[in-house]
């Protein structure tokens, strides 16, 4: 009896957040995926995290510009491409880090959960009006294609310079493709969207925390292990890089979720 009644109040509260989700509450639940989940005030989401996501897109570009100049510095630059790519700055971890402020800035947008229906941006028209509503199926759908586009892309290269010494690393590469068609998929078919579009995302998701997992086997493995943590962060697998794939696959399963634009 106590087991039903803790599944039906899961699938409940499930449910839920789904509708929340759909109408577009879920300034507190991007918050989170942004990496300020301590703003418990709404006009600080409103004011501060719009500033922040603009300054982090910023960073990720320029970071990106300064990534492609360190590998045209290298000896034999891009005419010797394929290994200055694999060996130099990582190309495409700083446009990665525009995941944080793209979310950032639509967490200043999309309104708090529990907001009522009569809240400001329901009247109102235009991208901004559509995103408070929860209608932005189409561009989240987008953003989380192109992201993982680049974290695969990242992972390719990554493990490329650890020579895919065990099979394990060509996962994140499997299952970019998948995910990318899907989310391309998403923005030309709300059906997909709906059903497709959360199983390429679950499998990201669950791909990225085995990264992690693995990864920090990995330094756990190295001389001085979890001791040494200082030196073996530095040089060893990269801790927190497979959770960009995590970052990308709460995307899409978030616009599986959203309203469509045009409704």
């Amino acid at each position: 009896m106590g087991k039903g009644r803790v599944i039906r109040d899961l699938v409940r509260g499930l449910e839920d957040a789904r509708r929340e989700i759909r109408v577009g509450h879920l300034q507190r639940s991007m918050a989170v995926v942004t990496g300020f989940a301590a703003l418990a005030s709404e006009r600080a989401a409103r004011r501060l995290l719009p500033a922040l996501g603009v300054v982090t897109l910023v960073d990720g570009v320029l970071g990106f510009l300064y990534h492609i100049r360190g590998i045209r510095r290298m000896p034999g630059g891009f005419s010797l491409g394929r290994y200055n790519i694999v060996m130099g700055p990582p190309v495409f971890a700083p446009l990665l880090m525009c995941i944080v402020g793209t979310t950032g800035l639509l967490t200043g947008v999309v309104r708090r959960e529990g907001a009522g229906r009569g809240r400001q941006g329901y009247r109102r028209r235009g991208l901004r009006a559509r995103i408070a509503r929860g209608k932005f199926q189409r561009v989240m759908a987008a953003s989380a294609a192109g992201f993982a586009i680049l974290a695969g892309g990242e992972a390719y290269f990554e493990h490329l310079r650890g020579s895919f010494n065990q099979w394990v690393m060509w996962t994140p590469v499997i299952v970019t493709p998948p995910m990318v068609a899907a989310g391309i998929g998403a923005m030309m078919s709300e059906g997909i969207a709906r059903r497709v579009l959360p199983v390429a995302s679950a499998v990201v998701f669950a791909d990225g925390l085995l990264g992690f997992v693995l990864h920090l086997r990995g330094l756990e493995r190295m001389p001085g292990g979890f001791r040494n943590l200082e030196f073996n962060l530095t040089m060893g697998p990269p801790a927190f890089a497979p959770l960009l794939l995590c970052a990308v696959g709460l995307m899409g399963l978030v616009a599986s979720l959203l309203g469509r634009e045009g409704r």
